[in-house]
């Protein structure tokens, strides 16, 4: 049994900060090899960014601004505005680092920035397993698309949450038509692979 089963079969993994599912976190353990290079943009309380770590040995970056003026950019439902507005960004980035400490994750690096301000950090086709769930307005989601679609290796895989979110609809063929292909759709979310 892997750590991550552990985690999730004690019942831990459910009382982490984050929306990531049990079944797509073990989806995305499934996905990464042992020497993976993975990034995540988004990272939020770090609950789908530890699978990542704890399955590949290889390093994982996890980009998130986690700041109020980042979550708001674009356009958003009302609710989803009032919602990002009133978090403590402060304690959560936190709550991120001390999550990643408590579980071991010494691969781990955090990359408090935009994600557009650190795509230069990544060269063409070296990313093997991206994650993208930061914000969803249809404005930032394309913008990821644009910015990372050549960043991923062939045959690697781009994670895209909430599909079922009309904002994220125009970035999902942006990826379709740069060549990847659907290969999972849980409703929620799908499993993108570049071809």
């Amino acid at each position: 049994m892997t750590n991550l089963q552990k985690i999730i079969n004690s019942g831990e993994y459910e009382k982490i900060e984050g929306w990531c599912s049990k079944e797509k976190a073990l989806t995305m353990a499934s996905l990464i090899k042992p020497n993976d290079f993975c990034v995540e943009l988004g990272v939020w309380g770090g609950r789908s960014l530890l699978p990542m770590c704890l399955t590949t040995k290889n390093i994982v970056i996890g980009v998130d601004a986690w700041s109020k003026e980042s979550s708001l950019e674009g356009v958003n439902s009302s609710l989803n505005d009032e919602w990002w507005a009133k978090i403590d960004y402060e304690k959560m980035f936190q709550y991120t680092k001390n999550l990643l400490t408590k579980y071991n994750c010494n691969n781990a690096r955090l990359f408090r920035a935009k994600s557009k301000d650190v795509v230069n950090h990544f060269k063409d086709e070296s990313i093997d397993f991206l994650h993208q769930d930061s914000n969803h307005s249809e404005e930032i989601s394309c913008e990821e698309v644009e910015l990372y679609k050549n960043k991923v290796k062939k045959n690697g895989i781009w994670v895209f949450d909430d599909t079922d979110w009309e904002t994220t609809k125009k970035a999902q063929n942006l990826l379709v038509n740069y060549g990847y292909r659907e290969i999972h759709d849980s409703g929620q979310w799908k499993v993108y692979q570049k071809m």
